[in-house]
This record gives C-alpha cells, structure tokens and sequence, in this order.
C-alpha cells in the first residue's frame, strides 16, 4: 500500500497550497520551518472490530478534519443492531513541503494510508 500511496501523491508535485486545499480541505496543521511551509493532513478510520451480525465488521465510519473538497467528506456507515462497536482507529498523516509556494516534497506515516479521493 506505501508504494501505491506514494505513486498517487505524485501529482501534487509543483502544486499550490489552495490546490492542495481544494482536494483536501484545510489542513490540520500548517508549520514554518528553514526548509519551507509544511501543511499536515490526518485522516481517520474507525473500523467496528466485533462482529455483531455474525457477517464482518457493522459499522465503518470515516473522518477528515475540515470541510470542502475531497478531503472534508465524511462517509458513515450505521449500526443496525447490537451494543456499541468496538471502534480501532486507523489513521494516515500526510505532510507536504511547500517550497516558493509550491509542492517540493511529501511524507506520510499510518495504516491508514491510501490513495486519496
């Protein structure tokens, strides 16, 4: 999955940060460092690890920090029965290095990653 995952950030390659925005929404936290601004996106899964019908996890619920775009959809599957899931979450930290403005570079850390929306 890390390889395809960074196959995908490719294209944001030279992008702008209201390009950035646009796809993704606001990011969760924007630092200035002596190499240039880095803008971090974390995306969060909560997969329900019990089985309550007997036929796989009940419920997925997905969450991205901020609206608009891609990156602020929220995707909720309901529970139709049963206690509360177990939730686990699985989360994927995107970072990007904005040099003179532009995409320079990426990292990424997280199970949770995947190619983006």
């Amino acid at each position: 999955m890390d390889a395809r995952y960074q196959a995908s950030l490719q294209r944001w390659q030279g992008a702008t940060r209201a390009e950035l925005e646009s796809a993704w929404g606001p990011p969760r936290l924007v630092q200035a460092t002596p190499e240039g601004q880095v803008l971090t996106w974390t995306l969060r899964t909560d997969i329900d690890d019990r089985d309550v019908r007997g036929a796989g996890p009940a419920v997925v619920v997905t969450h991205a920090p901020g609206s608009g775009g891609a990156g602020g959809a929220t995707a909720t599957v309901v529970n139709t029965g049963g206690l509360a899931p177990a939730q686990v979450p699985i989360t994927c930290t995107t970072r990007f290095l904005l040099k003179d403005g532009r995409v320079a570079s990426w990292t990424f850390e997280g199970l949770g990653c995947g190619a983006p929306n």
